[in-house]
C-alpha cells in the first residue's frame, strides 16, 4: 500500500486539520525577528540592476508592485504604463510582502523599523515610498541614499548655464534640479540626529553645492557613522574646478559636530581641508578620495593633518586625487604643519592600514608620495594606473625600498619583535606582504612583470583586467612548459611558478581557451588554480565552461563593471542567450489593494565607477 505524503501525521506543509495556525503562536518579538532576519539579506544585496525581480504576469495583485505614474511621474515616455503587452510585475520585496500576510503580521511588521531604515531617494518626485519608509523606521538608525544622476544622454542637455550662480545669493533655481535636491534635504535634515549612513550622487555640482550648504546648517550628526558624497560630472578639466564660484565654502559639515564617523568619501566633492574647515576628518578607518581638480586638493600640510588624524585607518583610496602641487614643492619627509617639520627620510607609519587603491596618479608623483609612508599592515593592492610607463614605479614596489624602515629604538629597547629592530624586518618589498592584488592598469616591459610576480610568494587573490593590460601579466602566470606562452618559457626557469599560493583568479578579456590552458598546466606542475571568475562578456565555449566547471572547486562569471564583481552562478548564468543590451527587462507592475504599498521612486542601484 502506498501512502501519499498529504496523508502523513504532522504533514509540516499542510495546514493543521484542527484549524491552528502555529506560527501564529510564536510571540510577536520572535517573529518580528525572523522579520529581520529574512529582509536583511535582501536589503544588503548590491547586484541588483532593479528593486524587484521580475515574475510571471498571472502573479496575483497581492504578489505585484506598483510604480503607478501618479507617483513616479514616468508615465510621459511610456515607462510605467498600465496597459498593453509591455505590463510585467515584479515580486514584493520581502519586508513589504510579510505585511501582506495577514492582520497580525502586518501590525508586526509595521512595529519592526528595522524593516523600514533603508531609504532612497531616486528618481523624479514625490517620494511616497520613502516618506512612508521614513515614518514607519521612527527613531531607528537611519541608511539613506539620495540619487540625482542622469544618463549621458539626458547630461548633453544641460551646461553651465543651466546654473547661474550669483556672488551674494549662490546658484540661482534655474533647474527644477536644483528645488529638488533642497525638497529632499528638507525631508532628510529633521532625521539627521538618528542617520547613521548619508550617500549623495549628482551629476552636476550645483546640486551638491546645495546639500553640503543644508548639511552645513545642521548643529551635528551625533549617530553619523559613513558618509559618501558622490559628483559624477563628466569632464576631461583636472587642473580648474570647473565651478569656480562655488569653489569658497565658508561653513562647516554639520557644524564639525560627527563623533562617530569613521567612513568617508568625497568624489568630485572638495570640503575646507583645514582643521578648522574639516574637523570631522580624524579617527577615519575608511577614506576615498577621488577626482579632485588639481586647485581644490588638501595641500600636502592638510593632507599630513589628516593622516596623522586617523591612526586606525584602514583603507584608503586616492584616485585623481592627493596632496595638492608638484612633488618638487614639497618639503622632505610628511609635514605635521608648516612649521614643524618631520626629520628628513623618516616614513609616516600607518599602522592599521591593510587595503590600499591608488588610480590615476602620475609615475613621477607616487615615486615622490609613496617613500614618505610605511604600510607594515598592506596586505590589498588596487592600480589603475595608464597612459604612462610605470615601470619605475613597479620596480619601486618590487623592491625593498617599498618598505622604508621607521628610525631604529635605542640600543635598550631593540630586539626581536620591535619595531625598528633588523629581526623584525624580513619582508623583501610591499608587494611580498600582499594576500590580494588587483591591477586594472599598469602599462610597464614584461621583464618586470616577472620581477613583479617574483615577489608576490602570498598572494593569493589576483584580479587583472587584460582589457588594458599587456599579455605578460596573464602568459606569466603559466608554469614553464611546452604549451606555456613563448613569454612563460622566455622568462622563467625550469621549474619555477610564480605566484605559488595563487587560488583564486579573476579575469577580464581572456578567452574560454586560454584560460583552461592555464588551469590545467598549473595544475600538473601542482600549483592549482581552485576558484576562477570570468566576465560575463569574454569568449567561454559551452564545452570550455564545462571543463572549468568540473576542473575547479568553484567557476563563476561575474558583471563587468569598473569597481565591482556581480557574481553570477554558472547554474544561473545564461551566457550563450541573452538580450542585445544585457540588461533584465523590468517593466510595469500591477496596483496593490494596500495604498501604503503603492510607490516607487524610480531605478534601483547605481553600480559606482572606479
Amino acid at each position: 500500500m502506498v501512502t501519499l505524503v498529504a496523508d502523513l501525521p504532522n504533514n509540516p506543509f499542510l495546514a493543521p486539520k484542527d484549524g491552528r495556525c502555529i506560527i501564529n503562536e510564536l510571540p510577536s518579538e520572535l517573529l518580528s525577528h525572523i522579520f529581520t532576519l529574512g529582509w536583511t539579506p535582501e536589503r544588503d544585496q548590491e547586484d541588483e540592476e532593479d528593486d524587484f525581480e521580475d515574475v510571471d504576469e498571472g502573479a496575483s495583485d497581492e504578489l505585484s508592485y506598483s510604480s503607478g505614474s501618479s507617483v513616479s511621474g514616468d508615465d510621459e515616455d511610456g515607462g510605467h504604463s498600465h496597459h498593453g503587452d509591455e505590463h510585467r510585475s515584479r515580486k514584493l520585496p520581502f519586508n513589504v510582502l510579510v505585511s501582506h500576510v495577514c492582520q497580525r503580521w502586518r501590525d508586526v511588521a509595521l512595529s519592526n523599523s528595522l524593516l523600514w531604515n533603508h531609504i532612497s531617494f531616486v528618481g523624479p518626485p514625490p517620494y511616497e515610498r520613502a516618506l512612508i519608509y521614513l515614518s514607519r523606521a521612527a527613531s531607528a538608525p537611519l541608511a539613506l541614499t539620495v540619487d540625482r544622476t542622469v544618463d549621458d544622454e539626458e547630461e548633453e542637455d544641460f551646461s553651465e548655464s543651466d546654473y547661474e550662480v550669483d556672488e551674494d545669493e549662490g546658484p540661482k533655481n534655474n533647474d527644477p534640479d536644483l528645488a529638488i535636491i533642497t525638497g529632499i534635504m528638507d525631508v532628510i535634515v529633521p532625521h539627521i540626529d538618528h542617520t547613521q549612513t548619508l550617500q549623495i550622487m549628482v551629476s552636476f555640482y550645483p546640486q551638491m553645492h546645495r546639500a553640503l550648504e543644508m548639511m552645513s546648517a545642521c548643529q551635528g550628526a551625533p549617530m553619523l557613522e559613513e558618509l559618501q558624497l558622490y559628483h559624477y560630472e563628466d569632464t576631461d578639466e583636472h587642473e580648474t574646478f570647473k565651478w569656480q564660484e562655488l569653489r569658497e565654502q565658508p561653513f562647516v559639515l554639520f557644524h564639525g559636530n560627527i563623533p562617530r564617523l569613521i567612513h568617508v568619501a568625497l568624489w568630485g566633492v572638495h570640503v575646507d581641508w583645514s582643521k578648522e574647515g574639516s574637523p570631522y576628518l580624524t579617527g577615519l578607518t575608511d577614506l576615498e578620495l577621488a577626482y579632485h581638480a588639481r586647485d581644490v586638493r588638501p595641500s600636502i600640510y592638510e593632507f599630513a593633518r589628516i593622516m596623522r588624524s586617523c591612526p586606525d585607518l584602514r583603507t584608503l583610496t586616492l584616485c585623481l586625487s592627493a596632496p595638492a602641487g608638484t612633488p618638487s614643492d614639497w618639503p622632505s619627509g610628511l609635514p605635521l604643519s608648516e612649521d614643524d617639520m618631520d626629520v628628513e627620510g623618516v616614513p609616516f607609519v600607518l599602522p592599521k592600514l591593510s587595503e590600499l587603491v591608488l588610480a590615476y596618479l602620475e609615475p613621477n608623483y607616487l615615486l615622490s608620495l609613496l617613500p614618505r609612508f610605511s604600510f607594515p599592515a598592506l596586505t590589498s593592492l588596487a592600480l589603475d594606473l595608464e597612459d604612462e610607463d610605470y615601470g619605475e614605479v613597479l620596480t619601486y614596489l618590487s623592491s625593498p625600498r617599498s618598505l622604508p624602515q621607521p628610525p631604529q629604538p635605542p640600543l635598550t629597547l631593540r630586539g626581536p619583535g620591535v619595531a625598528g629592530s633588523p629581526a623584525a624586518q624580513r619582508a623583501r618589498s610591499l608587494l611580498s606582504n600582499l594576500t590580494s592584488l588587483k591591477i586594472a592598469s599598469l602599462p610597464c616591459p614584461d621583464t618586470l612583470v616577472a620581477d613583479a610576480y617574483r615577489q608576490l610568494e602570498n598572494v593569493t587573490a589576483l584580479n587583472l583586467n587584460m582589457m588594458y593590460l599587456g599579455d605578460g601579466w596573464f602568459d606569466l602566470l603559466f608554469p614553464k612548459h611546452a604549451a606555456a606562452p613563448a613569454l612563460a618559457n622566455t622568462l622563467l626557469g625550469a621549474s619555477e611558478v610564480l605566484l605559488p599560493r595563487l587560488e583564486t583568479l579573476t579575469c577580464t578579456g581572456i578567452d574560454g581557451g586560454r584560460m583552461r590552458e592555464l588551469v590545467r598546466l598549473r595544475a600538473a606542475c601542482g600549483r592549482p588554480v581552485k576558484k576562477v571568475l570570468m566576465n560575463q562578456d569574454d569568449d567561454v565555449s559551452e564545452e570550455d565552461e564545462l571543463w572549468l566547471g568540473e576542473h575547479l572547486e568553484k567557476f563563476e562569471y561575474f558583471e563587468g563593471s569598473d569597481e565591482e564583481e556581480d557574481v553570477l552562478p554558472v547554474d544561473e548564468f545564461d551566457g550563450f542567450d541573452t538580450d542585445d543590451d544585457g540588461w533584465e527587462d523590468a517593466d510595469d507592475d500591477e496596483d496593490i489593494d494596500d495604498e501604503d504599498d503603492d510607490f516607487d521612486d524610480g531605478p534601483g542601484i547605481v553600480i559606482l565607477p572606479l
